[in-house]
C-alpha cells in the first residue's frame, strides 16, 4: 500500500534547510517500537512498527525494512523485505517519525512463528517476538476467541475523576491476562484519542499517540489487532487547530493511514477504511461509519457509492458453508440509547445515515453480529429488538452490541434516554469476549475491568 506524504509549507521549508544533513547525527542506534500485527490475506501477516529518524535528518534510517522469522527463536531462517516505509508531518522540528510495514507471505496455517525486526545501520533489532498464524479458511476443529471494544485511549482528566487514575494501564493489564485465550482483537474505532491530548495533561497529538501505541505493544505484537476508523481518526476536531496540538495534517485519517495496515489490498477495500478477512470459519468485515456513504458524518475520502458497492460484492461472495459466521464491525451504532453528550452536541440519536446505508444489506445477507463503539458504554440490543432474553436463537437480523466503554480520556457517557430496544446497559469500564464455539453457537461476554466480573453474557444460536 503506497501512502501519501503530507507536508505543510513550514515543514517543507524546514526540510529544505536541513536537506544536506544526513544520518551521521545518529550517535546511538534507533529503537523500533509500537510493533503491531495485522492479517494480510488468508495466509499472510503484516508486521508494522515505528521508529524515529536521526536528529535533524530527513533520511530514512531504515530504507529496506526487513523482518526475519521462523519456527524457533534460534532459527529465524526466513526473510521478508516485502514492505514499505512512510512518514507524515508530525510537527516535530527535531526528528521525523517513520512508519514501516512488512508482509510475511505464505505462512503455514495454525503455526507458531517467531519474528524479529532486523537491525540496520542506524536501527537496532527488536526483541524476538511470536504469533500464531491463521487457521485454514473453513477450519472448524476448534473454537475461535476474540476480544472486542472501541474507544480506547490514554487516561484524561475527565476519566481520572470518573473512573480513577490509570484506567488505561489497568485495562491493558486485564487484556494481557486474556491473551493466552485470545486469537485476535477487533477495535471498533477511536484508537488512542490523540486529538484529546489536552485531556492528557497537554501531551501533543503525536506524543499521546506514540505513548498509547508503545504501551499496547505487548498486545499488538503478539495478537492480530484489527482496527476500523472512528471519528477521532478521520478528523481532529476535539481541540483547536493549534500547531503542536492538532494541526491540519492530523485530519482525513492521515496518521491512521500511516500507522496501521489492514488487509484492504487483499480484500479489494480502501486504505484502512473498509476491508475484510477470514479466520477459520469466521468472515469479518470492517466498514467506515465515518465516510463514503450518503450523508456520512465526516464527508468522503472517495465518494458515496464505492464502499457500499464493495460491501455488496464482499457479502455476495461469502461462502457460508466455509465461513458460516459473518461479523461486521463499524465505529458508530445505529440502534440503542441516547447519551447526554450526543444529544446536547448533535441532537441526533445514533447514526441514522449509517443505518440507511448499511443495515438492509446486513439483514439481506444474514450477518450474525454487528459490533460498534462511539457511545461510551456497553449496551446489548434485545433479540429482534423486542425480546428480553440471553438466548438469541435464530435472530431475524444481526445481534447488535455497542461496546465503547473500555476507557477513553473523555470518560464514559451518561444516559439521556433509554431505548425500548435496549436489554442491557452499563457504563462500567470493560470489554467484550466473543467465542465462536462451532458453526451454530457463539457466546459473548462483557467483562468489567476492575474485577473481571462477567456483567453480561449471551448465547447466539443459529440453526444453519
Amino acid at each position: 500500500m503506497k501512502q501519501r506524504k503530507i507536508y505543510s509549507f513550514g515543514f517543507c521549508l524546514f526540510l529544505s534547510l536541513i536537506q544536506s544533513i544526513d544520518t551521521t547525527l545518529c550517535l546511538a542506534k534507533l529503537v523500533p517500537d509500537q510493533i503491531r500485527l495485522a492479517f494480510a490475506g488468508d495466509r499472510g501477516a503484516n508486521i508494522g512498527w515505528h521508529s524515529f529518524g536521526c536528529p535533524l535528518s530527513t533520511s530514512n534510517p531504515n530504507p529496506t525494512p526487513t523482518v526475519i522469522y521462523g519456527f524457533s527463536k534460534t532459527n529465524l531462517n526466513f526473510t521478508s523485505i516485502n514492505g514499505n516505509s512512510s512518514f507524515y508531518d508530525t510537527r516535530n522540528p527535531l526528528r521525523i517519525s517513520w512508519f514501516y510495514h512488512v508482509q510475511l507471505p505464505n505462512l503455514q496455517p495454525s503455526t507458531l512463528y517467531y519474528y524479529q525486526i532486523k537491525q540496520s545501520t542506524y536501527v537496532s533489532s527488536s526483541d524476538i517476538l511470536s504469533f500464531q498464524s491463521s487457521p485454514i479458511v473453513g477450519d472448524q476443529s476448534r473454537p475461535i476467541n476474540l476480544i472486542t471494544y472501541g474507544d480506547f485511549g490514554v487516561d484524561g482528566l475527565v476519566e481520572d475523576l470518573v473512573n480513577g487514575r490509570h484506567l488505561f494501564e489497568r485495562a491493558l493489564g486485564a487484556l494481557q491476562k486474556m491473551l493466552p485465550m485470545t486469537d485476535f482483537f477487533l477495535h471498533h474505532g477511536d484508537i488512542c484519542y490523540a486529538d484529546d491530548s489536552p485531556e492528557d495533561l497537554f501531551l501533543t497529538y503525536e506524543e499521546a499517540f506514540n505513548y498509547c501505541q508503545s504501551m499496547m505493544t505487548n498486545i499488538t505484537s503478539s495478537r492480530f489487532y484489527m482496527t476500523t476508523v472512528g471519528n477521532h481518526e478521520i478528523n481532529c476536531t476535539e481541540i483547536p487547530k493549534v500547531d503542536q496540538l492538532c494541526s491540519s495534517v492530523h485530519q482525513n485519517q492521515i496518521p491512521y493511514s500511516h500507522r496501521f495496515h489492514m488487509p484492504s489490498e487483499q480484500s479489494g477495500g480502501y486504505l484502512n477504511s473498509w476491508y475484510s478477512f477470514n479466520y477459520g470459519f469466521v468472515h469479518v468485515i470492517s466498514l467506515s461509519c465515518e465516510s463514503d456513504f450518503p450523508n456520512s458524518p465526516s464527508g468522503n475520502l472517495l465518494d458515496t457509492t464505492t464502499q457500499i458497492n464493495w460491501l455488496k460484492n464482499d457479502l455476495s461472495h461469502v461462502n457460508r458453508n466455509v465461513t458460516p459466521w459473518l461479523i461486521v464491525q463499524c465505529h458508530r451504532a445505529w440502534k440503542g440509547s441516547v447519551a447526554k453528550q450526543d444529544k446536547a452536541e448533535h441532537g441526533v440519536i445514533n447514526c441514522p445515515s449509517c443505518k440507511d446505508a448499511f443495515e438492509s444489506l446486513l439483514i439481506q445477507y444474514n450477518v450474525d453480529i454487528y459490533l460498534a463503539g462511539h457511545v461510551h458504554w456497553y449496551e446489548r440490543i434485545c433479540l429482534n429488538g423486542v425480546v428480553n432474553t440471553t438466548q438469541y436463537v435464530n435472530p431475524n437480523g444481526p445481534v447488535y452490541l455497542i461496546n465503547g466503554a473500555i476507557g477513553s480520556p473523555e470518560g464514559n457517557d451518561k444516559l439521556s434516554q433509554r431505548s425500548n430496544e435496549s436489554c442491557f446497559l452499563t457504563t462500567d469500564p470493560g470489554f467484550g469476549y466473543l467465542t465462536i464455539n462451532d458453526r451454530n453457537h457463539a457466546t459473548f461476554t462483557y467483562y468489567r475491568i476492575s474485577d473481571m466480573a462477567k456483567l453480561d453474557q449471551i448465547d447466539i444460536i443459529k440453526n444453519r
